[in-house]
């Protein structure tokens, strides 16, 4: 169990939120980047994936980036955030691009994938709104879920979770390894029951 942060057991009872895998992240962690490369030796194990990843974009006047969704399956991605000018500090977040990225990564759970890729749990998601309803419905569905979260909303995703996380190293092996290691594991339960 070298790819987590703690020492719990990854599947006790089949508790749905034992499935979920959170990478905690700040500026200094390329995101991104480590779930991308990760998303590739999840594949390379034979292991299905889908959900959403998140991307930033060009540099703004207002100093911030453009953000971005990406369906992993399609491609497809998403602008979310509403340009607002140089002197804008309120949140940027662009309400229906959220609402079609959540119709995305319902998709993205109902296609049946070992694992699920949440692009962020953020503000959004913490003040009760955002995704909460598809990422719960992902934590649902049998599959293994990644979920990326910064360090400072880490206490509102395990409220929402209802427990500790499974904190994983921020390492694509390690993201790889606990997915695999997690979808065997659910696998084999299945078999039991």
């Amino acid at each position: 169990m070298d790819y987590l942060m703690t020492t719990a057991d990854p599947l006790p009872s089949l508790d749905p939120a034992a499935k979920v895998g959170v990478l905690l992240y700040d500026k200094t962690i390329e995101v991104d980047a480590i779930l991308v490369a990760a998303i590739e030796l999840i594949r390379a194990q034979g292991v299905s994936v889908a959900g959403l990843l998140q991307r930033f974009g060009e540099r703004l006047p207002n100093g911030k980036r453009s953000m971005w969704v990406e369906d992993i399956s399609t491609g497809q991605t998403i602008r979310l955030d509403q340009p607002r000018g140089p002197g804008a500090v309120a949140c940027m977040l662009d309400p229906d691009a959220l609402a079609r990225s959540a119709c995305l990564l319902q998709r993205a759970v109902g296609c049946g994938a070992d694992v699920i890729v949440v692009s962020r749990f953020g503000n959004a998601e913490a003040d009760g709104s955002g995704m909460r309803a598809e990422i719960a419905d992902a934590i649902c569905s049998g599959a293994a879920v990644i979920i990326p979260v910064r360090y400072s909303l880490l206490d509102d995703l395990e409220g929402f979770l209802g427990g500790p996380a499974s904190l994983l190293l921020p390492s694509p092996m390690a993201i790889a390894d606990w997915a695999e290691d997690v979808v065997v594991g659910l696998n084999a339960a299945t078999e039991r029951a």
